[in-house]
């Protein structure tokens, strides 16, 4: 796995506004399909399987963006991944967004909890999955981001 877990989309027609231009709250799906791509390859679970299997869920409680470049139909944006902060029950990832000039174009800001699927009630991070957490953190952190 890359460190930061990287990932890569093409900007399809659908994506964008008339003019061509993304279209504000894709960038929003583009962030949660990394923070779920992150999830099974880092935890080895994605939000189904926590659901089902282990009776979580990690919704989103709070999510920001800002644009610094604008990304059109048929760019290719390359999504990382970063730790940070890890809580109790919740997690903080930025998602940074990247053209293939490398330019920053957008950095998204997401909070998550994990809650017990049933009652919708925070619930501590288990230890496996805070270990892992951290781990990638402190990989990221070593190598800069």
């Amino acid at each position: 796995m890359n460190i930061p877990f990287t990932t890569r989309r093409r900007i399809l027609w659908g994506d964008c506004d008339p003019a061509g231009i993304v279209y504000t709250p894709r960038v929003f799906h583009y962030a949660i399909e990394t923070v779920e791509e992150w999830m099974l390859a880092v935890l080895g679970h994605d939000w189904i399987s926590f659901h089902n299997n282990l009776g979580l869920g990690t919704p989103t409680v709070q999510m920001g963006c800002r644009f610094m470049h604008p990304i059109r139909c048929g760019d290719w944006i390359e999504l990382k991944l970063s730790i940070k902060k890890l809580g109790g029950a919740s997690i903080n990832y930025g998602i940074d967004g990247y053209n293939e000039d490398q330019q920053h174009c957008f950095e998204v800001d997401q909070i998550s909890c994990f809650v017990d699927a049933e009652k919708i009630e925070p619930v501590r991070i288990a230890e496996e999955f805070r270990d892992k957490i951290a781990a990638y953190a402190a990989a990221c952190e070593e190598k800069g981001k």
